[in-house]
């Protein structure tokens, strides 16, 4: 092994004597000057030193125009054959870009400036053009005292200071005459003392006259206007320094500009003059606002810029006086045959009054932004020669009416900008930051409706053809609508995107008459300010008048949206959050420069290259024309809304421009978008062209993320979610109130990069809500931010924040070493504080757990056959060009040559490509039946299209238990709708999973009612899946006017690695059937011995249900049966409670026991005795008491909390509630009533028929008997019970007398998904789907028989004896209480009356009613009494009596079921869609 042989380190005498040396170098090469020699000489000097091509004014490029594409879907293909895609090679890494080449001259000729004045007004100079003025120098006379002269002014001038001299005074004088002094001292202390006051009582004047002028100048600051005069002075000095600076710079600068731009028929275009004059521009006053906000600085100025004004001037400074003027010299022809042409402007003169309102920030540069405009139209005069010179110019401001024309157009094209109410906004903290100021700062939405009201002011021209274009401040056009033919009231319903960077100017809207071979006519503009963007985004059904001049000529009604830039955000620990990353964005292409482009394509060796931008294959901008420039450097840019990131790809044609003939390609450009981006994060912005011998371009991209809702963010810009976040709102403590009267009502929800995805149910009046509602959130990316905000619900207005949490998900997302996202299960509790502003401090705890699961990397086909389709498409491009014949012999083998570079050095990788690869996933395969298997999962749907018979609403989609829709579309304007939006939302059990889809009708309301349902599709997600799988099916939703809605749609399906907690599943919740049977060895409570009981069950303490008051017993029989909805059985607090019934004062507790429901087994009937116990859980001789429990595992859904109703379910703390993306819980269609049932349990069987006792043993012995041989019960969805065997076939039907009128099923399933039957099958299965009206409950989940009640209201009595006017009425109990029935008005003074008024109602057996008993009177009716009751269905016709207050009522109740006959046989009839009955 060999090894080399190192220097020896030098010593330190050896690197003392290297720094010696490179001192002395460094000495050598410095230029010394000759200190002797005058200021001219040194600078002579300097300049031949200097390096001959230091440029110190660059001129600046010019500003590309706004381009009209704006999204990359709306991009027009190009002509020709399509560009193949190759990966470019980076030059190199780090590369600097290359400078301009240094000269000092511009556009051919010396610069302005340093040796040569001429084209100035003359060299920079000390002094003023005016006259010296020699004034006398003017002293104010002295007042001051010795006192004040030597005496600091700490030491008079304060009361204490003159109370301190009169007791200096008396005390002084008090010694002297002590000590017997004479007169003279006295006169010599009051003199010392009189100078004291009269000191102080000047420095006091002083003051006031101060603290006057003060407050009277800040009068005058908001009334009067202040004189500039100072700076004015200052102005006439330093102009004449300043003036040849500034007039060589802007020489410099335009010379360059129109260099790069100068026609190629022109030889040359360049300043030859540009003098401002002798006389400097002047301020005439000063206008400040004193009371704006703290950070705002407002003021008004008023200037002029008149040379010509000799007014105020001597005859000297006339004489002297240098007019403004600046010469543009147009040469004609080539080289000697040349001939320059002078434009002359001269005698310019200008006056405005402005107003500038600065911003100001606390960061560096202080100043945010000033917004500029003239308060009136400024006046300017000039004179323009435009042939004929100095010598023979004429003036065509002669020529009548001109010079009043071109006044106009600078007014019209200035106005938009800078005329007020216009603003112009000069972004100073952005200029000064490096950013561009004219960088996007979001997307405006805008969907055009349609137009009323278009007149054409030609009379003869018939109906308009109009269309609409929008631009910004009648700007250049960005968008346009199509064509209606002939139409005054034309409908386009058009959505448009266009890019702003800024808030300030006016969206234009200008309607157009279309004309065949005339030019488009425009029948009037509408404008929207865009600053309203800024307090509310969103802006829907605007009416915005089309005026024409002053006069409006219809209106225009369109929805205007605005979609912000996302930022980075700074995080209160100092570190900076990136922005989230979204398939939808503003992309910012830029092409900068070329350079070693290959010159043999022209002649002379001097190409007049320019770059043609693609985006996806399809021309997006053209730039400028360098002409003769080998090295073009072009710097335009191009921003452009873009749909899917991940399928966009970016290319470059730079051609050569030769006139007539056609443009050669010099060599082109195409990268991913994704790819460049890569490339830029490294530092390469520099790649070799393809195509071409040799040449290289350099391009950046920015990428800005905008999240988009609607079609365009929905659809293309969809990524497959890598998993699911499942966040556990489990409770908030010490919440802010917000509210004036009361507590605040909060709710949380969960956003993801701001965009609310998920929401729990509102506590009313609570500032320690105990939500316990688990909510799953789809995630894309390790970079997306999850924010926890709790706010406060508002029934008018916007909902209010009570602070947030937020924390990026890469906390809990990872990849193993295969690339693959691992579980993160791990519930850990967590307490975080609620901060309401970034800055703030926290107020008030939010409770969580946060876990994540990832989603299954499942092979699409479709995305599958896509890439297959692009990599032939590629291979096939790549073939193409291998054969194409060369132009000369060497260029197939160069062009090969580069190909193989591209493919070896791809993306910027050299000989480390292998190893920065990204790894390769592997994707799973599955079948649709093997993919069917997993029960948790993601569905993703794809709306397509669909014709909707009502507008003005939004299609929903909804899972499972979903209070909240999983997704919502934007308001559907038309019946035809071309949705092309994707959503996509978590199935926990895939085999019980339900989806609807519904139409919603738009309404101003917060909370949607039933009431604004229109139509509703309900049915099994995975019959559905198996039918709509990656396949587009119509879907038919009926209205309950009869209308008909089809929908469009397609369904997918990845598998998430989650195991379901038990507490969500589908049996933890369901609704819960108790029949109260009796009680015994109750205590007594009555002097009789007796008791009065009743009994109370309460569900998480709230009162569910209450028996009747049986009198004077120990063992009582109540026979009753209620249903309650149980939300979560393992976390239920299940309790019934006996009392005794007093009389007066409270009733007396007998007894309480806990019923545990985690060990019910769904669907399988439990009696048991339940020993009571006491208050406290103690035990002893309290009795006991019999129920039957029947648990119907089923959907429920949460509503508001806090409310006095029973309605939906009783949410209380201590149980936990599930839901997807927001989503209470919900029972079958619609949200039932807390309590059902109440009629006695004698007559009426374990599903509402008519039972006896016996019926009920013979029953329950079938029960115990199917149980014992290894069987069980079964319900079915219409709510009858039967028993089945082992092996899950139906074997008795326990309910006998309700086969006569229930509807027939069949035992196989075959109606499930939301797709129509493909047999057209007029029977439907057990789970069936339903398809509802909103206007008429849902019945089929009940146990009871669908029929009509009849209700007669006989008779009263036992009321007490006194004059009374009474009158009965019926009520129906439900979701919402209605009256039926409202008898007359009887007078009697014995408290009985006799009405004999009869009603019907269409209804189910268990139906609840109620019957109201008042004393009529004219203004204040006095209520008698109240009670509940149920309808008579044995057919016995008995009266029934019902104790109402202190009196009892007589009634004649019956029941008729429908579609019953005799003998129990013929075709049974069912329930259409309408709620009409169908053979």
């Amino acid at each position: 092994m060999e090894v080399e042989n190192t220097p020896p380190p030098p010593t330190v005498a050896e690197e003392q004597e290297l720094d010696r040396q490179k001192m002395e170098a460094i000495k050598q090469e410095a230029y010394e000057f000759d200190p002797n020699a005058p200021p001219e000489e040194k600078a002579a000097q300097l300049k031949k030193a200097a390096p001959p091509g230091l440029v110190l004014n660059a001129p600046k490029l010019s500003k590309p125009e706004a381009s009209g594409i704006i999204t990359d879907v709306d991009i027009p293909a190009t002509n020709g054959t399509k560009s193949n895609l190759h990966s470019p090679t980076v030059n190199g890494s780090g590369m600097k870009s290359p400078t301009l080449p240094a000269t000092p001259f511009v556009n051919g000729f010396p610069k302005a400036g340093e040796d040569d004045w001429s084209r100035t007004s003359g060299p920079p100079r000390l002094g003023s053009w005016t006259d010296e003025i020699n004034l006398a120098e003017l002293k104010s006379p002295d007042h001051q005292t010795w006192v004040a002269a030597n005496l600091s002014d700490n030491f008079y001038g304060d009361w204490w200071h003159n109370a301190g001299v009169i007791v200096f005074a008396c005390i002084l004088t008090w010694f002297i005459t002590l000590i017997r002094g004479g007169l003279a001292w006295i006169i010599l202390v009051m003199a010392t003392c009189a100078t004291y006051y009269r000191t102080s009582i000047m420095r006091v004047r002083r003051n006031i006259r101060d603290d006057l002028t003060r407050e009277f100048a800040k009068q005058r600051l908001a009334s009067d206007v202040e004189s500039l005069e100072w700076i004015n002075s200052f102005l006439v000095k330093f102009w004449p320094i300043y003036s040849s600076v500034l007039e060589a710079s802007i020489t410099n600068t335009v010379d360059g500009i129109l260099a790069v731009n100068t026609p190629g028929f022109l030889d040359s275009i360049r300043l030859t003059t540009f003098q401002l004059g002798s006389k400097p521009p002047r301020l005439d006053f000063v206008k400040t606002y004193p009371k704006t906000e703290i950070d705002i600085v407002e003021m008004d100025w008023k200037f002029s810029f008149t040379p010509n004004d000799t007014s105020d001037l001597t005859s000297k400074q006339i004489r002297d006086k240098i007019n403004p003027k600046i010469v543009l010299e147009v040469r004609i022809g080539q080289g000697v045959l040349s001939k320059g042409i002078p434009i002359i402007l001269e005698n310019m003169s200008f006056s405005g009054h402005m107003k500038f309102k600065i911003k100001l920030q606390v960061p560096y540069p202080h100043i945010e932004k000033v917004d500029v405009c003239f308060l009136e139209r400024p006046s300017f005069d000039f004179v323009l020669k435009p042939i004929g010179g100095d010598t023979f110019g004429f003036d065509i401001g002669f020529l009548p009416g001109l010079t009043g024309f071109i006044q106009e157009q600078v007014h019209a094209n200035l106005g938009p900008m800078f005329y007020a109410p216009n603003l112009f906004t000069v972004e100073v903290a952005k200029m000064l930051g490096g950013a561009p100021i004219d960088q996007a700062v979001g997307v405006v939405q805008v969907t055009i409706h349609n137009a009323q009201g278009l007149k054409n002011s030609d009379k003869f021209s018939g109906s308009p053809d109009p269309y609409v274009v929008c631009s910004i401040d009648n700007g250049k056009e960005l968008a346009r609508t199509k064509t209606i033919l002939e139409s005054e009231n034309p409908r386009w319903n058009e959505t448009k995107h266009i890019i702003i960077t800024t808030y300030n100017g006016n969206l234009t809207l200008n309607v157009f008459d279309f004309n065949d071979f005339r030019k488009d006519k425009e029948l009037g503009s509408a404008s929207f300010d865009m600053k309203q963007l800024e307090e509310n985004p969103e802006h829907e059904n605007v009416s915005l008048p089309i005026m024409v001049g002053t006069k409006q000529k219809g209106q225009i009604v369109c929805d205007i949206k605005f979609f912000p830039v996302l930022e980075e955000v700074k995080l209160d620990n100092g570190t900076v959050q990136p922005p989230p990353d979204l398939p939808t964005g503003i992309l910012r292409y830029t092409v900068s420069q070329a350079k070693d482009l290959d010159a043999s394509k022209s002649i002379i060796g001097q190409l007049s290259p320019y770059a043609v931008m693609l985006l996806n294959n399809r021309e997006l901008h053209t730039t400028a024309i360098r002409k003769r420039n080998n090295s073009p450097i072009w710097e335009e840019f191009h921003e452009v809304l873009v749909t899917n990131k991940s399928k966009c790809t970016l290319g470059l044609k730079i051609m050569d421009d030769k006139g007539l003939a056609a443009d050669p390609l010099l060599g082109n450009f195409d990268m991913k978008l994704n790819d460049l981006l890569k490339e830029m994060e490294k530092g390469n912005e520099w790649f070799n062209l393809a195509h071409a011998k040799t040449g290289k371009v350099k391009v950046r991209a920015t990428w800005k993320p905008v999240a988009i809702k609607g079609a365009l963010g929905g659809s293309g810009g969809y990524v497959t979610p890598i998993g699911v976040m499942r966040i556990h709102f489990q409770s908030a403590k010490e919440l802010r109130n917000l509210e004036a009267v009361g507590k605040s009502d909060p709710y949380g929800r969960v956003l993801l990069n701001g965009i609310e995805k998920a929401r729990t149910v509102v506590f009313t009046n609570e500032l320690n809500p105990k939500w316990d509602e688990v909510l799953y959130v789809p995630v894309h990316n390790s970079k997306e931010t999850i924010t926890l905000e709790v706010m406060d619900a508002e029934t008018m207005g916007s909902d209010r924040s009570l602070g947030a949490y937020s924390f990026p998900i890469a906390t809990y997302v990872r990849e193993d070493e295969n690339g693959l996202y691992m579980e993160h299960s791990e519930k850990v509790p967590r307490s975080e504080g609620l901060i309401l502003s970034k800055k703030g401090s926290a107020k008030g705890f939010l409770n969580f757990t946060v876990a994540f699961y990832p989603c299954l990397n499942v092979a699409d086909p479709e995305e599958e056959d896509e890439e297959k389709k692009e990599k032939e498409q590629e291979e096939a491009d790549a073939a193409t060009s291998a054969v194409q014949p060369a132009t000369s012999t060497d260029e197939v083998p160069t062009s090969a040559k580069m190909e193989k570079q591209n493919s070896t050095v791809s993306n910027g990788r050299t000989s480390d490509s292998e190893s920065t690869k990204e790894k390769s996933v592997p994707r799973i395969r599955l079948t649709p039946e093997e993919l069917l298997k997993y029960n948790c999962g993601l569905l993703i749907f794809k709306i397509i299209e669909g014709h909707i018979a009502k507008t003005d609403t939004h299609l929903e989609v909804l899972m499972d238990d979903m209070l909240y829709p999983s997704y919502s579309t934007a308001k559907i304007k038309t019946k035809d709708k071309k949705f092309d939006e994707i959503g996509d939302a978590v199935v926990r059990e895939l085999d019980f999973s339900k989806i609807t889809i519904r139409l919603r009708e738009s309404s101003k309301d917060k909370e949607h009612g039933e009431d604004d349902i229109v139509a509703k599709l309900t049915g099994q997600t995975q019959e559905t899946l198996r039918q709509c799988l990656n396949n587009p099916t119509m879907l038919t939703l009926k209205h309950n006017n009869g209308d008909v809605s089809k929908i469009k749609i397609s369904l997918k399906y990845i598998p998430i690695k989650m195991s379901l907690d038990p507490s969500e599943s589908i049996n933890n919740m369901g609704t819960l059937r108790v029949d109260v049977f009796d009680a015994s060895n109750l205590k007594s409570a009555d002097r009789n011995g007796k008791s009065d009981p009743f009994c109370i069950f309460e569900l998480n303490d709230e009162k569910v249900f209450k028996s009747k008051v049986l009198k004077k017993t120990l063992h009582p029989a109540w026979n009753e049966f209620f249903d309650v909805k149980i939300p979560s059985r393992t976390a239920a607090n299940f309790i019934v409670k006996v009392y005794d019934w007093d009389l007066a004062g409270d009733s007396d507790f007998l007894g309480q026991a806990r019923i545990n429901l985690a060990t019910l087994e769904p669907f399988t009937v439990h009696t048991a005795t339940f020993k009571l116990t006491g208050k406290k859980g103690e035990e002893g001789n309290f009795g006991e008491i019999r129920l039957r429990l029947l648990f119907k595992s089923d959907y429920v859904i949460r509503s508001r909390q806090g409310s006095s109703t029973f309605s939906g379910t009783f949410a209380a703390p201590g149980k936990l509630v599930t839901g997807v993306a927001g989503a209470p819980l919900k029972v079958g269609g619609i949200a039932v009533s807390g309590i059902k049932g109440g009629a006695s349990f004698i007559k009426r069987g374990i599903v509402g028929k008519p039972k006896s006792s016996a019926e009920a043993l013979e029953e329950e012995q079938v029960m115990e008997e199917t149980v014992a041989k290894g069987g069980g019960l079964k319900a079915t969805s219409s709510g009858e019970l039967q028993t089945v065997d082992s092996h899950n076939n139906p074997q008795i039907s326990l309910n006998t007398l309700a086969e006569e009128n229930l509807e027939q099923y069949p035992t196989t399933p075959n109606r499930n998904s939301l797709a129509p039957d493909r047999n057209h099958r007029r029977r439907k299965s057990a789970t069936s789907i339903k398809s509802t009206s909103p206007s008429r409950p849902d019945t089929s989940g009940s146990g009871a028989d669908l029929g009509v009640a009849t209700i007669c209201l006989h008779s009263a009595s036992g009321f007490a004896a006194r004059d009374l006017n009474m009158r009965g009425r019926v009520r129906v109990l439900g979701s919402k209480t209605k009256e039926i029935l409202k008898s007359k008005s009887h007078k009697t003074t014995t408290g009985e009356v006799t009405w004999d008024e009869t009603c019907s109602i269409s209804c189910t057996a268990d139906q609840q009613f109620q019957i109201y008993i008042e004393d009529d009177h004219l203004f204040n009716d006095k209520p008698l009494g109240e009670a509940m009751f149920a309808v008579d269905d044995t057919g016995t016709g008995k009266d029934t009596v019902i104790r109402v207050g202190t009196g009892q009522v007589v009634l004649k109740t019956s029941f008729k079921p429908s579609g019953s006959s005799a003998n129990g046989g013929g075709s049974p009839k069912r329930r259409g869609f309408l709620g009409k009955s169908k053979a």
